[in-house]
This record gives structure tokens, C-alpha cells and sequence, in this order.
């Protein structure tokens, strides 16, 4: 590689560093001090009656009132004890609700308020209330939370979205457990955060809204233990996150009131998209509760015995879910019972799984059909389908889902704006032996067009040519899940590739280029020109892949590495000799830097393809190539075409405004450079062509553009690259390599 362009590529790779690692390192040192959780120690050893308070802090008994409150939904009236303890006394139906939530939290190392149940209480100079005289009677009060005041420094709120915490084990932990005791009010106001001289502490002050069902204004509820017990608990569970359900958005009706639609709305997102790890993490920590701990915590809050009994049973249910939770089939939906099935290993084939969500494959070329949910199992929204350079691809797909035990059938029409076409049908058996076996036979039918510049590192773009290719393949693929996070198979397919001239006249022509040139049949300085070719090819992959888009942006690590072998079979309209071995390797890393919100992307990738001897060849659409959007951005799509090919690319990732805990707002710069080289047309024919005779050559490209993420899959993005060839722009709807 010249020194020239490695210092280029570096002083690029340098300079986005410099641009935005400085806005990384002062966040860290702002949330430096901030705290959310602490730990318990054991937890076995807890006293859930007393609480985060205890026994040592409970409230006296005498009281004098101070002043009433009139903020908020429930009544609340501000008091001082025979100690000179000033405390919020709190009536209504988030009394008794909120004093158990609080135990729980507490319990599991959240930092919460010191709150009492007290089922009446005598008040000296107790005036006319304003709100809650339905539960005055002379000086007594019944059934009242008291909240002991502390001395506390200046306070804010805090928002789910965009606080230190985001995608820390430690906050996940606290979105799972507002989804374990069914908190529908996850409004900012109900946070506090604190200033200490220990630093920031992150509380929830307001846990009223629990122990009952969540829904919109009519349907929701609070302490109600037989509303409670009915919900479903966890809604989805992917290979690597867990949706758990929360109904918070408003009766349809009242969308009117845009604002309070919208926030709602995205309330519901909040306990969506969890790591499978944190929320196994937080159910471990409350599994050491034991069963009369958790009906303290429900018997101290004033609760029935019979209300005590079953809130214990669902609060349980619900720890063991979590505990329990292991990598199933994302359509499919659990309620509070823990997984009989989740403790096998085999039951844990990650990637086999994967396929049902997204229909994706390793071989014989990897790529992911993002799968959306249309609400019905037998059909699917498909995002993608096509390589680079056809436009937004996307269409259906139909399936028979469990209807048939032990297989799926699968058939998808897909399109793109180029009016590109392709049509796949075929079979996908989940378990083979072992439910870590998968085995995926197909058919597949596309047609596209795309360009051809020539062979080699120097061609030009004069002699860019549209041309065009419709395939038809079988291939079939046998692979087993060694680990969660590792794959590997074998496959075999049969493809059978028609070219000819494209339909775009206004791009140059090869056959005008090489007309009054002194040069070989375009048959043979360009094997499978306007030909028909059938290949078998065969071999095996190995995958290893720990990436997860469950929180902000992607973090984690997609290695991939593939062999194989291919072969002309059959009758060809051309002379040619077709055959050659190959190899690839695929390294993509994506590492956080300081927070979710900013991430360095990294790739590495490269492509070997070796003819079988001096007359073999390989079909000028099957060479390896650099160039476009997924290789070598700043240049055409299939700019560069040879027998080898050799790409790095790194892109710097920031968040700009996160919507939830997936949903957000990206900017991204990068830097990408890449080769090919190694058929020997490149150095003789093409170096002809251009008063050239180098094969060797690298280029580059930089640029930048902004994303907009809408789910753990799907997200629309526009791109800049710029080379010393060309600026182009590119969109697309993937979150990036």
C-alpha cells in the first residue's frame, strides 16, 4: 500500500477521532458521580417490613400539621412527629401500592424515599382539607403513607431517555422492574435527581401507579391484586433482548391531545428492548428473596392477607420468569410462568432462531431480510433483498409459521425501486436431531441490472456498462449452533446466470470502447459476457457473532470467515473453462466509546478467489468487487472488479437525540479504503487501456451522513462519501455494516 495512502486514510481515521472523542470523555466526567443503584449485599438478609427506612426511622406517634399540598393526584398533607421528623402524608389509592413498590426496589438496590403505612394516625390542629376529607374523621386519618423528609441538596428531574444511566446493566435493571410491578406513569416529574455531598442520586419519587393492570384512563388500575395476577408480564422475547408489557397510550379518542398521545405513547417503549443478560441479572438479584420477604413487603403496606397471598404468588411468578429467560422464537409471547424448556442447551440456537425473525442466512451469501411484524404469523413486511445499487428493496412474505410441526414454508415476491425483481421458495427446518441442527433449502429467481467498468484496480469510468443478469439458483444449507454466539455449516448450490447489454443507453459501451482495438474476443477478455453459465459451488462457514442493537447504538462483534469451491457444469454458450477456489473473511467490531450514545465502528473484509488452472476462469459478475455503499464508499457500486479484494472500513457514530432506549438520531463520519487485484487481464489487456503497468492500487473514500434508527433492525440513513473520483450520495435503511 503507498505511504501516500496510508497517511491519507490515517490523518481521516485521526481527524473524526479528534472531532468527537472529546464530547465522549466530558460526558464521562459529568456522570462521573451519579448513582442509581446500590448493592444490597444479602439480600436474604433484608428487612422488607421496615424497609429502605427500618425500624430505626419509623414515624412517631403524634402528630401536627403543617400545611396541605395540593400538587398532584392524590391528597397529601405535610406533618411533624413528637421527634421533629417532618413527614408527606399521602391518602387514596397509591397508599398502599406504593409502600410495597418501594420495599421491592429497595430490595433490589434502587434508591427509593422512606415511606410508612400506618392504617390511621391522630393529627393535632388537622384543618378543613381541600382533597382526602373522605378519609378524615375529627383528628384521625385512615390508611395513610408517611414519607420521612431528608435533608437533600438541589433536585431536577431526570428523563428515561437521555440520562447517564442508559444501557448500563443498573438502569435496564430498573426498567425491568417497572414493568414487574406494572408502573403505567413513568412520566419524568415522578424522577428526582438529587444533589448530595456523595454526588448525584437518581430516584423514582412517585410509585403510586403499580400492582394493578396497565392500560389507557379506563381500562388501567392500582392495587388490585386480581388486575395484577391477570396481566401478561413478558410480551416478546428476541435472541438478544426481552419486551415486557406495559399498555399506557390513551384511548383512541383522546389522541386529540397530541402531546399527552405522543408521551404516552412512548412510555410504552421503556420496558421494550431490555438485554436478555440485565434482566436475568435483576430477576437473579430478587431470586434471593425469599417468599416471606416478599409477603412482608406486601403485609407491611396495609394489604389484606388474601391480597398479601396472591400479590406474593404473581411477584414470584414473575422473578422466575426472569430468571428463566433463554433465546426463543420472537413472535412468540410468554406470561409470568417461567420456561420449562429454558434450562436446555439445545434450546438456545441463537442464530437458527434469528432466521424466524429476519430470514437470515450465512451462505452462499450472507445477507438479512428484515422481517416486520404485520400482527399475523403467516405473513411478513420484508425490508431488503437486493445487493447495493438497486435502490430500497422490500416486499412480503408468506409462511406457514407452526402450522406444519417440525418445518416452515417460506415464499416472498420482492421488488425495488429500480423495478428490480426477485422470488424466493423454499423450506426451513428449525430442528434437525437437535434443536442446535437447522437445515434451509431454496429457490430463488432475480433479475437486475448493474454496471461493469472493466477488470483491474486502474479502470476507467468510460467504460462504465449497464448490463444485465437474471439468476436462477438452487442451494440448500445444513448448520449447527456450537454456542450461542457461534455458527457453522455447510452448503451446496446450483446457479445458472444469464447476462446481456442492460437497458440504460446513455452509459458507454464496451463493445464501441474495444472496436477498433487490437485486442481478444470479449468472450474471453470478459468471460460470461452476454453468456449463459451454470455453477456448482460448495463449502462450509463459521460465524461468531455477540452484536446487539437492543440498546442505543450497536455494540459487540460479527466475525465470519467462509471456503468454497466452484465449478462450471452443464453446456455454456461460450468457450470457457469455469472454476476456481475461494476464501473470505468478514471482521466487524462495534465498540462504545464511554456510552451507548457514541460508538466506533470498525470492518475489515476480504475476498480471495484462485482459478483452478491457466485456462480456467471465473464469470466477470462472480469476481470479487469494491465500490459503493457496502464497499468502498465515494465510488460507483462495483467500481473495481478482479479475482481479490481487500476493504477497511471504520465509521465514528454519534447519537444526537435518543427517542427511546432503540429509537434515536445518529451522526456518523467515516473512512474507508480497499484494493483489488490478482487476474492477470489487470496488468496486460487493462494496463494497455490506461498507459498503465501497475496492477496494485488502493483507493479511499470519506464522508459522513445521518441516521435515523426506528427499531433494533430497520433505520433510515443518508450517507456523503466523497473520493478523488466522484461525490455521491446514498440511501438506505440498515444501521450501517
Amino acid at each position: 500500500m503507498p505511504q501516500g495512502c496510508v497517511r491519507s486514510f490515517g490523518r481521516a481515521c485521526l481527524a473524526l477521532l479528534a472531532f468527537l472523542l472529546p464530547l465522549s470523555a466530558f460526558a464521562q466526567q459529568a456522570d462521573r458521580l451519579a448513582v442509581i443503584w446500590q448493592d444490597r449485599g444479602d439480600v436474604s438478609a433484608l428487612d422488607l417490613v421496615g424497609g429502605p427506612g427500618g425500624a430505626a426511622h419509623e414515624p412517631g406517634n403524634e402528630f401536627t400539621f403543617l400545611e396541605e399540598s395540593r400538587g398532584g393526584t392524590s391528597p397529601k398533607f405535610d406533618v411533624r412527629d413528637e421527634h421533629g421528623i417532618r413527614w408527606r402524608v399521602k391518602l387514596g389509592e397509591e397508599v398502599k401500592s406504593e409502600t410495597a413498590a418501594t420495599r421491592l426496589l429497595w430490595a433490589a438496590g434502587y434508591l427509593v424515599d422512606e415511606v410508612y403505612y400506618r392504617p390511621q394516625i391522630r393529627v393535632q390542629g388537622l384543618p378543613r382539607l381541600d382533597r382526602g376529607r373522605e378519609f378524615v374523621s375529627g383528628d384521625t386519618v385512615t390508611d395513610v403513607r408517611l414519607e420521612r423528609e431528608r435533608d437533600k441538596g438541589p433536585s431536577t428531574t431526570w428523563s428515561w431517555y437521555k440520562n447517564p444511566f442508559v444501557g448500563t446493566r443498573e438502569f435496564n435493571g430498573l426498567r425491568v422492574m417497572m414493568a414487574l410491578v406494572n408502573n403505567w406513569d413513568l412520566k419524568d416529574v415522578n424522577n428526582r435527581a438529587s444533589e448530595t455531598a456523595g454526588g448525584a442520586r437518581y430516584e423514582i419519587t412517585d410509585l403510586g401507579a403499580t400492582f394493578g393492570r396497565t392500560g389507557h384512563v379506563i381500562t388501567r388500575s392500582k392495587s388490585v391484586s386480581k388486575d395484577y395476577a391477570e396481566t401478561r408480564f413478558i410480551d416478546k422475547v428476541t435472541p438478544t433482548s426481552v419486551d415486557f408489557v406495559l399498555q399506557s397510550r390513551p384511548f383512541f379518542p383522546l389522541a386529540v391531545h397530541v402531546p399527552n398521545y405522543r408521551a404516552r405513547t412512548r412510555m410504552e417503549g421503556i420496558v421494550k428492548g431490555i438485554a436478555i443478560a440485565d434482566a436475568r441479572w435483576i430477576g437473579n438479584r430478587l431470586g434471593q428473596l425469599s417468599a416471606s420477604q416478599i409477603s412482608d413487603a406486601f403485609r407491611a403496606s396495609g394489604f389484606s392477607p388474601a391480597d398479601v397471598e396472591a400479590y406474593t404468588q404473581t411477584v414470584m411468578q414473575r422473578i422466575a420468569a426472569l430468571k428463566a429467560l433463554d433465546p426463543r422464537p420472537p413472535d412468540s409471547t410468554a406470561d409470568a410462568r417461567p420456561n420449562p424448556d429454558a434450562s436446555d442447551p439445545s434450546a438456545t440456537g441463537a442464530d437458527g432462531i434469528r432466521c424466524l425473525e429476519s430470514t437470515c442466512r450465512q451462505v452462499p451469501v450472507r445477507e438479512t431480510l428484515t422481517a416486520i411484524d404485520v400482527k399475523t404469523p403467516h405473513v411478513r413486511a420484508i425490508v431488503g433483498g437486493f445487493e447495493q445499487g438497486a435502490g430500497i428493496g422490500g416486499g412480503v412474505q408468506l409462511t406457514s409459521a407452526s402450522a406444519i410441526p417440525g418445518l416452515e414454508l417460506r415464499a416472498a415476491a420482492l421488488t425495488s425501486t429500480q423495478l428490480y425483481r426477485r422470488f424466493d421458495v423454499g423450506v426451513f427446518v428449525p430442528s434437525v436431531g437437535s434443536r442446535r441442527n437447522h437445515a434451509d433449502v431454496w429457490f430463488s429467481y432475480v433479475e437486475r441490472d448493474t454496471d461493469f467498468f472493466g477488470i483491474g484496480p486502474r479502470t476507467t469510468r468510460d467504460l462504465q456498462t449497464e448490463f444485465a443478469t437474471l439468476r436462477r439458483s438452487f442451494q440448500g444449507s445444513l448448520y449447527r449452533d456450537f454456542a450461542d454466539n457461534v455458527q457453522g455449516g455447510l452448503y451446496a448450490q446450483v446457479m445458472q446466470t444469464q447476462s446481456a447489454r442492460g437497458e440504460d443507453a446513455s452509459v458507454a459501451s464496451i463493445d464501441e470502447s474495444f472496436s477498433s482495438a487490437p485486442v481478444e474476443p470479449l468472450a474471453r477478455w470478459i468471460p460470461g459476457f452476454r453468456s449463459n453459465t451454470r455453477i456448482l459451488s460448495y463449502g462450509g462457514f463459521l460465524a461468531y457473532d455477540t452484536h446487539d442493537n437492543s440498546i442505543g447504538l450497536t455494540r459487540g462483534a460479527n466475525l465470519y470467515g467462509r471456503l468454497a469451491s466452484a465449478d462450471g457444469v452443464g453446456r455454456h454458450d461460450a468457450s470457457a473453462n469455469y472454476g476456481w477456489l475461494e476464501g473470505e473473511f468478514d471482521v466487524r467490531g462495534y465498540a462504545p466509546l464511554g456510552s451507548p450514545r457514541m460508538s466506533l465502528l470498525m470492518r475489515a473484509r476480504g475476498l480471495f478467489k484462485t482459478p483452478r488452472g491457466e485456462d480456467s476462469q471465473i464469470p466477470f459478475y462472480d469476481l470479487s468487487w469494491l465500490g459503493g455503499r457496502t464497499s468502498l464508499r465515494g465510488y460507483h457500486s462495483y467500481r473495481f472488479r478482479a479475482n481479490n479484494v481487500v476493504l477497511v472500513s471504520t465509521e465514528l457514530q454519534r447519537t444526537v437525540r435518543s427517542m427511546t432506549s432503540v429509537r434515536g438520531v445518529d451522526v456518523f463520519g467515516f473512512a474507508d479504503a480497499g484494493q483489488v487485484w490478482g487476474d492477470a487481464r489487470s496488468s496486460t489487456d487493462q494496463a494497455i487501456l490506461d498507459n498503465q503497468d501497475l496492477p496494485w492500487h488502493w483507493h479511499s473514500g470519506l464522508g459522513g451522513g445521518l441516521q435515523y434508527r426506528h427499531s433494533r433492525s430497520v433505520a433510515v440513513r443518508i450517507a456523503v462519501g466523497r473520493s478523488h473520483e466522484q461525490t455521491i450520495t446514498y440511501w438506505s435503511m440498515t444501521r450501517g455494516f
